[in-house]
């Protein structure tokens, strides 16, 4: 019997923390910076990344920053967990992530609720 893996729209996401798309996150990964298309606490997705990693390559965060006066230098380490072919994103999920970190992640998640609540 043949086992299958959906990685399409009609797999359900079995996801610990929800992705967000606001606020954007502006991350430097290796040398390089890109704007997420989603985040959460867990990890990230990054859309136009050109470059096709494969599956399980550790990449190094090195700053984080969601608006001019919030960013933070990390050492962080990302961990690609999927490629959208046609899409030209990337998801990654955190598989280390230092306390400046994960303060600016907080951070974010509460401006993006003040956001929505109209504050």
């Amino acid at each position: 019997m043949k086992r299958y893996f959906t990685t399409t729209r009609y797999r359900l996401h079995n996801r610990k923390d929800r992705r967000h798309d606001v606020p954007k996150l502006r991350l430097t990964l290796g040398d390089r910076e890109f704007e997420t298309y989603d985040w959460s606490l867990g990890g990230f997705r990054i859309d136009d990344f050109r470059e096709r990693p494969p599956v399980g390559e550790k990449m190094k965060v090195r700053h984080m920053a969601y608006d001019a006066e919030n960013s933070t230098a990390t050492n962080s380490i990302a961990v690609v967990t999927r490629i959208l072919i046609g899409k030209n994103q990337v998801a990654f999920s955190f598989n280390k992530l230092d306390e400046p970190a994960y303060e600016l992640l907080e951070n974010a998640s509460m401006k993006r609720l003040a956001r929505l609540a109209g504050k």
